[in-house]
Parts: structure tokens; C-alpha cells; sequence
């Protein structure tokens, strides 16, 4: 970097040291106790102030400290009143209290070049255990907190106090913190505006404790900042503005179109009356808030449409079939797709590569034939695609061709459930992808509903569970347990000894398949790390009940799994309790 960059750097900071002396007596907020702020002055301009956002560090960006320290740079430049981060400031993920502190040392130091007052929120990089929530509480502050500025309200969310509620499920806030978020409401209804911030965007989700209080939020004027997805998207509802921020030097794979939001950027808001004002600010550009909306992203995500003609024929020696493919460009700016289908040896797929543009307001289509011999159809066949916006990229990723269709796919809601069980290990492994030898060895227990076991931390009995949901969500039927492993238990009638395509969608780090007592190969992948990861597989039924039993382990105690099973001419029945099972 050139020398006359380090001077004029030294000149600005210099002049902004003046520039703060005058306001040493400003009034500062009223903060709760223990509330999380790295001081300094606060402005004493009663009608207008500004306060900076600066997005997720972690989730990779483990090289990125360049751009977070330039965004530092950039904030004490515009000078705002304070500024906020919405979680995720360290990497975390571990129980280790010396790589902790080590992680937060690294932050601070980064931080300690902020001229403005700093408040920070945690994230699920920052409390990832309970571990490291008792360090954020007893090193930082509060979890959660609330304060009045220039008559505007601010509740600073942990989306993450879960971790307290002793093993029983409620939501991601817990009960106590939407009852002070309520009463905080409550004790400030006539303030100007208030601004919610938070690290999850949990608006996104069912049942998360965002639908109380986004009631209590009311009518009142608010707006809500999260982060979490490192890519900048603004939705709207309740005619109030919600936005997930993108990352200030996290991890995320860049896109050139901005519209798709994954840059780095800051946000720097100006409350002006009743006016609020958002700038999202790239290091060296500045975008309107409403650069990157859920009405751009809805339509890119509907830009190629893929239907299938194929039916896996297992009375014929092969299936055939095709697949079409359409590209409809909503867009303002011409679009050009490629499609390059990887080899696979059992798979004939002709043309294997597509190519095909399409102006704005055009729709293009083609045809791809699809054959593969009937007893030998797994692996699917995986496809890489990518799309220029205006010459620049706009999407690009790889993705599973499933053949079988979504409505001959069942699945399993009712089992029969035992867990959760200590897995012997005390701290997650170095390498995630390492299975501990401890789950290795674990025995499948038969379903004796009469028999008790010692479990991690009390007796256990199997219980049913019929599943409203489609994923059978272990973490709040087992209490969160963390360093845990559980068994599910469910049957497959079948009028036929016959092989059935099965998949398993895996929420946890552990896990394994069995029928009838024989461990089903291809359900998981031996030494490799199974989150959010899906399996595909054959069983093979015998004509009656079969037994599927589910090994499911977890270092986190955020676990669930989907299990489905294609039935595509519904011959097979599907049960947790099965009479005559024999």
C-alpha cells in the first residue's frame, strides 16, 4: 500500500480525534446492567443520528480480516453515533476455553481501531454450546438487552438463548426473553421508531417465537436487521422492512450481480425525524437499501424449470425417459445458461451439456433423453450449472437430478423413539468428519416397551412419536442433548419380498441405517461428517413387516432427520406400532 495512502489515513484519524473532543459531555443512553458496549462518546445531536451495522465475521473468512479491518476503517470515516454487529464474531464451534478466548482475543484486537461506541449481539458462531454461552455472560454481558436513543427504541435478540432452557424445548428466544422484548414494548410505546436486530432471521421459520413478537411489535414504526445467511436480502411484511444483512468479511461464495446480495457490506442507517434512511455500503461503494429484494431473488430462483418424464420401470431391464428443460428470463437483462451433465456410468443422458441464452421477456427451451439400466440407478446423476446476468455472474452451483417423483415419495412420521444416550465422548473431534470409535460400537437395542434403560441423564423408556412435521426433530423430543445418540424405530409392510428406493435427509452429525437388523450400506458414508447432508439407497423389503431402525448421534443437540421411502403404486403400509407385525 502506498505511503501517501498511510499518511492521508493518519491525517483523517487524526482530525477525527479533534473532532471528538467537543463531545465528551454528550448524554449517553440509559443501558441495562451488564449490557455488552465497548464505550466511547455519543453524540449530542438531538434531531438526527446515524448508527452503523456491521454483518457476520465467521462461518469461513478465516483470511478475511482485510476487509472487516477496512469496513472499521470506513465507520470511524463516516463517523455514525455507535454501531451494532449482528453476531457471528468469532468462529467458534468449540468447547475448548483456551482456543475461546484465543478466538475473542483475535477480535477485540481487530475491533479496538472502532472510534464509535460498539455493542455487540451474539450469534450462533458466538454461543454455539452452553459452554460458550457462559463465557459470552461472564466475559461480555447480557444476551440480550434494550435501551432508548434520541427517543427510538432498540432490542438487541439473542436467537440463540435456547441454550438455556435446561434441555426442554420452547423456542430460540425462550419464554423470558419474549416476555422482556413484550415489556420493553410496553414501557416505550410512544418512541419514534424501533429497531429490532437480531442474529437468525427467524421471521423465516415456523414456531421460532418471532410470531410473538412480531404481534407485540404491533403497529408501531420498527425495523428489523439480521444477519446469519452472509447474502443481503430485503423482504417486506406488515408493510415494515426486514432485512438479513450480508457478511462484513465472512464467508460466502461472491456473485458479481449485486442483486443477488453476496458481497461484503456494512449498513449505515440515518434516523431523521421519522424518516429512517438505509445505505448498504460495499468498501469503496455505496448501494440503496433496496439493491437486493426477495421480489429479484424469487424470480431468479424460478428462472430454469426442469419436468420430468421418467418412471424408474423395475420390470424392465432399463428406464428411459426425458427431462425438459426451460429457461423463461423475468428479468431486465439478457441471460446465458450453461447445463454440463458429470459422466456416470450408468446413466445415458444426451445432450449432456446445454448451452442457451435468452433476452428479457424471451423463453427458450430444449429436451434432454434419459436412460439408465433399472437394477442399477444409484448414484443419480449430478449436474453443474451456471448463469451470466448482463455478462456477470449470477448463479452458478451443482445440483442432484432425483428421477423419482415427489409425490411417490411417503414419508415416515410415526416411530417409536429411545434416546438420548451419553456417546462417550467429551469434546467434539478436531476433524468432524472423524466418527468417534464410541458411536462405531454402538448395539441396536430390539423395541421392549416394558424395559427401561439408563440414559444420559435419567431412565429411559421408548416413546411414540406421530410427527406433525416432516422431519422428526430429535432436538426438542431429546431435550437438545448435546454429545448424545438416540434410536428410532418404525416398520415397512410389504405384500413382496421387493427392493424400494429409500433416502434419508440427515440433521446431525452421526448416523445410520438398518433393516431387519442389517446395517444398509450407502445410508451414510463411513469417516464422513453427515449435517444437513441427504443419502439415497435401495431396501430390500421381505414380503411382510420389515423393521427400519434409525442410529442418530449428535455433538450439538440440534439434530433431526426425513426419512422416505417411494411407494409409487401405494402397496406398502407404514406404521410405528404394527398389530401381527409377525
Amino acid at each position: 500500500m502506498s505511503n501517501s495512502y498511510h499518511i492521508l489515513k493518519n491525517v483523517v484519524i487524526l482530525v477525527l480525534c479533534f473532532a471528538i473532543i467537543p463531545i465528551t459531555t454528550a448524554q449517553k443512553p440509559e443501558f441495562p446492567e451488564r449490557m455488552p458496549i465497548v464505550e466511547r462518546p455519543f453524540s449530542d445531536d438531538p434531531d438526527k443520528f446515524t448508527f452503523a451495522i456491521i454483518g457476520d465475521k465467521t462461518g469461513g473468512g478465516l483470511d478475511k480480516w482485510p476487509v472487516f479491518d477496512r469496513a472499521i476503517d470506513e465507520i470511524n470515516i463516516l463517523k455514525p453515533d455507535f454501531a451494532i454487529m449482528v453476531g457471528d464474531l468469532i468462529q467458534g464451534d468449540t468447547t475448548n476455553l483456551k482456543q475461546l478466548a484465543a478466538e475473542w482475543k483475535e477480535f477485540w484486537e481487530h475491533q479496538s481501531d472502532l472510534i464509535v461506541p460498539f455493542l455487540p449481539l451474539p450469534g450462533n458462531h458466538d454461543i454455539t454450546n452452553r459452554v460458550m454461552y457462559d463465557y459470552w455472560e461472564k466475559h461480555i454481558g447480557r444476551t440480550y438487552s434494550a435501551f432508548t436513543y434520541k427517543n427510538c427504541l432498540f432490542l438487541l435478540l439473542n436467537t440463540e438463548e435456547w441454550h438455556t432452557n435446561s434441555g426442554e424445548w420452547t423456542n430460540w428466544f425462550g419464554e423470558e426473553q419474549i416476555e422482556y422484548v413484550k415489556s420493553q414494548l410496553t414501557q416505550h410505546a410512544d418512541v419514534r421508531h424501533t429497531f429490532v436486530l437480531l442474529h437468525r432471521p427467524l421471521w423465516l421459520q415456523k414456531h421460532s417465537g418471532w410470531e410473538e413478537i412480531e404481534t407485540a411489535l404491533g403497529e408501531r414504526a420498527y425495523t428489523v436487521f439480521a444477519g446469519h445467511y452472509h447474502r443481503l436480502t430485503l423482504h417486506t411484511r406488515n408493510d415494515r422492512r426486514y432485512f438479513v444483512l450480508g457478511a462484513t468479511g465472512g464467508g460466502f461464495t461472491p456473485q458479481a450481480v449485486r442483486e443477488i446480495g453476496a458481497y461484503d457490506h456494512y449498513s449505515l442507517v440515518t434516523v431523521d425525524n421519522k424518516d429512517v434512511n438505509v445505505a448498504i455500503i460495499e468498501p469503496g461503494n455505496i448501494h440503496p437499501a433496496d439493491l437486493a429484494t426477495a421480489a429479484f431473488k424469487d424470480k431468479v430462483s424460478n428462472l430454469l424449470k426442469f419436468k420430468q418424464n421418467f418412471n424408474l420401470n423395475k420390470y424392465e431391464s432399463s428406464s428411459n425417459g426425458s427431462l425438459e428443460v426451460t429457461l423463461e428470463n423475468t428479468l431486465k437483462k439478457p441471460l446465458k445458461v450453461e447445463i454440463v451433465f458429470d459422466p456416470n456410468e450408468n446413466w445415458q443422458i444426451s445432450p449432456n451439456q446445454l448451452s442457451f441464452e435468452a433476452k428479457p421477456g424471451q423463453t427458450t427451451k430444449t429436451t434432454v433423453t434419459l436412460s439408465v439400466p433399472s437394477d442399477t440407478y444409484l448414484p443419480f446423476p449430478i449436474y453443474k450449472y451456471s448463469a451470466l446476468y448482463g455478462g456477470e455472474q449470477l448463479l452458478s452451483g451443482r445440483q442432484l437430478l432425483h428421477p423419482i417423483a415427489r409425490e411417490h415419495m411417503r414419508v415416515l412420521k410415526n416411530w417409536m423413539l429411545l434416546g438420548p444416550f451419553d456417546l462417550g465422548i467429551k469434546k467434539i473431534p478436531a476433524n468432524t468428519n472423524n466418527v468417534p470409535q464410541s458411536f462405531l460400537e454402538i448395539s441396536i437395542p430390539e423395541l421392549n416397551l416394558e424395559k427401561t434403560y439408563q440414559g444420559k441423564s435419567e431412565e429411559l423408556a421408548w416413546q411414540e412419536h406421530n410427527s406433525e412435521i416432516e422431519r422428526i426433530k430429535l432436538d426438542k423430543i431429546f431435550g437438545n442433548a448435546e454429545m448424545a445418540y438416540g434410536f428410532g424405530i418404525s416398520y415397512i409392510k410389504s405384500p413382496d419380498a421387493r427392493r424400494v428406493f429409500a433416502q434419508i435427509g440427515w440433521g446431525g452429525n452421526l448416523g445410520k441405517i438398518y433393516l431387519n437388523g442389517v446395517e444398509i450400506p450407502g445410508a451414510a458414508i463411513p469417516g464422513k461428517h453427515l449435517y444437513s447432508w441427504w443419502a439415497h439407497f435401495e431396501l430390500p423389503l421381505k414380503e411382510g413387516w420389515n423393521t427400519l431402525t434409525i442410529l442418530s448421534g449428535d455433538y450439538n443437540g440440534w439434530w433431526d432427520y426425513r426419512m422416505e421411502v417411494a411407494d409409487p403404486t401405494k402397496v406398502l403400509e407404514f406404521s410405528a406400532k404394527p398389530t401381527n407385525k409377525d
